[in-house]
């Protein structure tokens, strides 16, 4: 063999003869290559000429390829017939592996021929079930027992097997009748099953029939009995969480990606315990609409949020009925005609109550009508902005609406803003009641008592600056000029031993001091007594908490422990005088000889007057020029055709309808369900009460 540095060589200049074989120069050429093939028809000697020259494979080859030219056919088969050398030596080595205990013959197995048996008749599919058909027959004509008593259990089920028997037997009939399995079924189908689908009732009746023939009885009806798979969110507990992040998200904040984040990321590893796919949006959105939520504009509604908390309804249930027995002692009107009065039954010396309600309400001079007639591409521009505003502060009875005497009226005008008139507060009510309201309701009501309504907000509820307020005082004693905002007034109290203390909060000290040329100097100062001194004063300084630690002002808890001995300030504002503080408007209110009221919170529901003000907007919308000027000379205009008495009576009728139901249901969706012919029949009011879904169909 050539060293690879000469096969490289030889490769390289290597040349093609005439009959496309590769020569090598480097390969001498033996006698057998002169010889002219052409000749040769004997292929055994050509092949054992090239064996006993030892030519090389190439040449072989060659040889091969020449033949298969010359002659066009190949040595070689063209199909596959396992009988190759190979083939033949791997089987008979395979034979010899098996053991002969393994063959039948030593179990004691004799081959036997085959006897030659007689032809057979053999019978097509429909044969024989024409045959099977009539086998069963007589025993399907026992199954086919109509239901006497539809009353008793599983009597749905019943019915159905007869109905589906009932069917097999018209099919049977059919069928031996000689009708063809299509022909047979959709006649059966047509009689017994009174739908559009007869194709598939053809059908499932000839899979009925299969198995009847196979198994003489029907298999019980699976439907609604399979195991039934619960998606996740169908969960209470999943529904719990959810709607507890729901709550504890901002209204502004909620959105389907938040809520999908928190399914994927909180709910479904907590509940499932492992990651499991993702929940799209528009399920998320569907089981939201189901549990009460909407997507929907923020339009003013009953606060349900806070509707139903604890204190909200515990406050409630106490109000609602001291309402009910205010009502028993004032004016009523039917229900059918507002101007038939029904007078309460009093006793000797007792005086008849008038409601007394009163709110506030803000006008703006650009609050224009939302819905326009406009022509196709028609856009009418407004004025940005709502423009400037007036305060409506107004008093009403069910008697007379807006209690008023010729010019002599309850209602009140405020223009708000730091440049106008400044902001409406408490004392802006004390003059209105002082100097209208409580005087016009003497000369409207003569010798009768009213029942003062207000809503329960920060404003109405104030104190006067010489209220006793245990968060305005300090707790040691610091200088007090006349001139500081908040002026306490002196108090009566009854100490432990039955001893009477008038107590009053300032005392004057004279200071001496020397100047610079060591003159001295004494001056009068007005000095607050501190938390502490008061306590020592009325023998009730403590000074350390129930673990012993010493007080401080405020703890910083906004709730008073139990004890009330957490801190100076909680201590103190337990005492008699300071609990019963009253606010500024109850002050004015009660020293007038009226009762004075708080509406529970959220609950706008019960104040009439919420009803009023959604008329004269109204009224002002459909009026409106966006000019201020034109709102604040027609306001009168707008808030007396709102203010109709036979108007007032009905929107009185309907909160009194709420506060009764107040009184008998503490829970509010109870009251939801009780007034619910009320609450669906519309009302043009700027507080509009509508139902949540998940009240209305618990």
């Amino acid at each position: 063999m050539l060293p690879l540095n000469a096969r490289k060589r030889a490769y390289a200049n290597k040349n093609n003869n005439q009959d496309g074989v590769f020569m090598t120069r480097s390969v001498d050429v033996n006698d057998w290559e002169e010889m002219s093939i052409d000749n040769t028809t004997n292929v055994d000697e050509l092949h054992s000429l090239a064996e006993s020259c030892n030519a090389t494979s190439i040449v072989k080859n060659s040889i091969n390829k020449i033949l298969v030219d010359i002659t066009g056919q190949s040595s070689r088969p063209k199909t596959y017939t396992g009988t190759s050398r190979t083939t033949l030596w791997r089987n008979r080595k395979e034979s010899n592996l098996i053991d002969d205990r393994s063959k039948l013959t030593h179990f004691g197995f004799v081959p036997v021929a085959v006897a030659a048996t007689q032809h057979e008749v053999v019978l097509s599919r429909s044969q024989k079930e024409l045959i099977q058909i009539n086998e069963v027959f007589l025993q399907l004509q026992d199954l086919l027992k109509p239901i006497m008593n539809k009353s008793q259990k599983n009597s749905k089920v019943l019915v159905y097997n007869f109905v589906r028997y009932s069917s097999i037997n018209c099919y049977f009939i059919r069928r031996l009748e000689g009708m063809n399995k299509g022909q047979a079924s959709r006649n059966a189908a047509r009689q017994f099953w009174h739908d559009n689908n007869v194709a598939y009732r053809a059908m499932t009746i000839i899979k009925w029939s299969n198995e009847f023939l196979q198994e003489r009885k029907l298999s019980d009806h699976c439907q609604g009995v399979h195991s039934k798979r619960k998606f996740f969110l169908n969960d209470s507990d999943v529904k719990m969480m959810i709607l507890e992040q729901m709550r504890k998200t901002k209204p502004a904040e909620r959105s389907l990606v938040v809520i999908k984040k928190f399914i994927d990321d909180v709910a479904v590893p907590s509940f499932l315990g492992v990651a499991y796919r993702s929940v799209v949006e528009k399920t998320i959105s569907k089981y939201l609409y189901e549990w009460g939520y909407a997507y929907r504009k923020n339009k003013k509604m009953i606060y349900f949020d806070s509707h139903e908390r604890e204190d909200v309804v515990a406050y409630r249930d106490k109000w609602s009925r001291r309402m009910m027995e205010y009502m028993e002692k004032m004016d009523f009107y039917a229900r059918e005609n507002e101007e038939n009065i029904l007078e309460p039954e009093l006793e000797d010396g007792e005086k008849k109550l008038v409601f007394v309600t009163q709110d506030e309400s803000t006008f703006y001079a650009n609050d224009g009508k939302n819905d326009l007639w406009l022509e196709d591409g028609e856009n009418h521009i407004r004025k940005k902005g709502p423009g400037s505003s007036i305060m409506i502060s107004e008093f009403q009875c069910p008697c007379h609406g807006t209690m008023k005497i010729e010019n002599w009226s309850s209602r009140t005008k405020f223009k708000a803003g730091d440049s106008r008139e400044g902001w409406w507060t408490y004392k802006h009510m004390v003059k209105q009641l002082e100097e209208n309201v409580i005087g016009l309701l003497d000369a409207l009501h003569p010798g009768c008592k009213a029942v003062f309504l207000f809503d329960n907000s920060s404003n109405h509820g104030a104190y006067s600056d010489e209220a006793l307020v245990v968060n305005r005082m300090a707790l040691k004693d610091r200088v007090w000029p006349v001139t500081s905002k908040f002026q306490f007034h002196d108090t009566v109290i009854t100490l432990t031993n039955r001893e009477v203390l008038e107590q009053s909060f300032f005392y004057d000290k004279v200071d001496t001091s020397r100047d610079k040329k060591g003159r001295t100097k004494s001056k009068t100062v007005r000095y607050f007594k501190g938390i502490k001194t008061i306590l020592e004063e009325r023998n009730q300084w403590i000074g350390h908490d129930i673990n012993g630690k010493a007080w401080k002002l405020d703890c910083g808890s906004p709730e008073v422990s139990s004890d009330k001995i957490c801190c100076a300030r909680h201590f103190l504002g337990s005492r008699p005088d300071f609990c019963n503080q009253k606010s500024a408007l109850q002050e004015v209110v009660e020293d007038a000889g009226h009762i004075f009221e708080l509406y529970p919170k959220y609950h706008c529901e019960c104040n009439w007057i919420e009803m009023y003000w959604g008329g004269a907007k109204r009224e002002a919308r459909l009026r409106c020029d966006y000019t201020f000027k034109s709102l604040d000379s027609n306001m009168d205009a707008f808030l007396d055709k709102a203010g109709s008495i036979a108007r007032i009576r009905r929107y009185f009728q309907r909160a009194t309808e709420y506060i009764e139901a107040y009184s008998k249901c503490s829970d509010g969706r109870e009251v939801v369900q009780t007034l619910k012919k009320f609450a669906e029949k519309k009302y043009l009011s700027h507080r509009k009460v509508r139902i949540p879904s998940d009240l209305d169909h618990e």
